[in-house]
């Protein structure tokens, strides 16, 4: 706005009393423009307000903590994590609260001792300085539409929804500053479409939908920064494609599809980082060709097809860094040529064959000096080779060795330090 002032000289006029009148005018004019200013004031400046979603209460930074304000009939009160807190574990209603001065919800209605009752809508709760929300409802009966939050500040969503029965639309979140989503919806009921989170900061997806019934498409997320998927699906129901992850920063996929239905194309996948791989397959109906993975760097391969039907050709595995084999094919269907496998390393096959009505491959080569157990190595089995040439002498528990296996006339290992009957 541009305001101008003449000064029009009269003859005989003093030039005092104009410029006195110019200054009224000029006062005259602020006085109004000070008027109209607080007549027309933006209501954002109100200690609480609406925001533009229609949905969210948040607070001015000048509201101090207990200040109420009303907005569209309701009284809101200004709080901060100490008075959140303390109101949760009173059973205050926190349903009509500007939650805008909290940053930490960690562990918030988590049941202590017994589940929580916690179940109210809390949808209007102002979330967008939060950086923690680990276990904020766990063990809780919490399902409430909270689908507007701004979590586009957090950084920790680690058991979120742990053991709670939530299972809501939450897909329009922004969880790109998110770094741990461990446990995130472990024994919850989730299985909602998330197919579009930003995931690329993530680096723990541990045991994150692990007994639940979530089954939906994330094909497209990019877990590129992630390094543990332990139990990630784990006796989940998940069985989509997941053969375009880039998994080549994860080290740890332990438990990864135990008991699930999964059966996908992950031969592409890069795993040429992981460690462990123990119980990977367990009790699934995987059988696809992994042939070309990377194992080198795989220290444990415990159980790892155990009560699967797999079956697929592995005989170029590297498994030279590989120490334990127990269980790897328990009750399995494999019978694959593995006679070239370097397991010098490995230091237990107890129950490796267990079960295994199929495999019957010449493995009399194996370098097994370093073994120590082999207890019930080949028991029910079908398995008939000449093994004589085995140094076992390492050996000190060769328990019911090839029990129930009356098919086996070929000439077995010599074991000297345990009796393998």
């Amino acid at each position: 706005m541009e305001i101008r002032f003449r000064i029009h000289l009269k003859i005989g006029q003093k030039f005092q009393e104009s410029v006195m009148k110019c200054a009224l005018n000029i006062v005259a004019v602020l006085i109004s423009l000070a008027l109209i200013l607080a007549c027309a004031k933006d209501p954002t400046e109100d200690p609480i307000y609406l925001a533009p979603n229609g949905i969210t209460i948040k607070c001015d930074p000048s509201a101090n903590v207990g200040d109420t304000f009303e907005v569209n009939g309701i009284t809101y009160t200004v709080v901060d994590e100490e008075m959140l807190r303390g109101m949760v574990s009173q059973g205050a209603d926190v349903t009509t609260l500007c939650t805008t001065k909290v940053t930490n919800m960690s562990n918030l209605f988590e049941g202590q001792g017994q589940k929580s009752t916690f179940n109210r809508d809390i949808g209007s709760w102002d979330v967008s300085n939060v950086t923690n929300m680990s276990l904020m409802f766990r063990w809780s009966e919490f399902n409430q539409d909270i689908s507007a939050w701004d979590v586009s500040n957090v950084e920790n969503m680690y058991g979120m929804f742990k053991e709670s029965p939530f299972n809501q639309d939450i897909s329009a979140w922004d969880v790109s500053n998110v770094t741990d989503m461990s446990l995130m919806f472990r024994a919850s009921r989730f299985n909602q479409d998330i197919s579009a989170w930003d995931v690329g900061n993530v680096t723990s997806m541990v045991a994150m939908f692990s007994l639940t019934p979530f089954n939906q498409n994330i094909s497209a997320w990019d877990v590129g920064n992630v390094t543990n998927m332990n139990s990630m699906l784990e006796k989940s129901s998940f069985n989509q494609d997941i053969s375009a992850w880039d998994v080549s920063k994860v080290e740890n996929m332990s438990r990864m599809f135990l008991e699930t239905p999964f059966n996908q194309d992950i031969s592409s996948w890069d795993v040429s980082n992981v460690t462990d791989m123990s119980i990977m397959f367990t009790n699934t109906p995987f059988n696809q060709d992994i042939s070309k993975w990377d194992v080198g760097k795989v220290n444990t391969m415990f159980s790892m097809f155990s009560y699967s039907p797999f079956n697929q050709d592995i005989g170029i595995w590297d498994v030279s860094n590989v120490t334990i084999m127990t269980t790897m094919f328990r009750n399995t269907t494999f019978n694959q040529d593995i006679s070239a496998w370097d397991v010098s390393n490995v230091t237990e096959m107890f129950y490796m064959f267990n079960g295994n009505q199929s495999f019957n491959q010449p493995i009399g080569n194996w370098d097994v000096r370093n073994v120590t157990d082999m207890a019930n190595m080949f028991s029910n089995t079908q398995f008939n080779q000449d093994l004589s040439g085995w140094n076992v002498d390492n050996v000190t528990s060769c328990f019911e060795f090839s029990i129930n296996n009356p098919q086996w006339t070929l000439p077995k290992p010599n074991f000297t330090n345990c009796n393998p009957n």
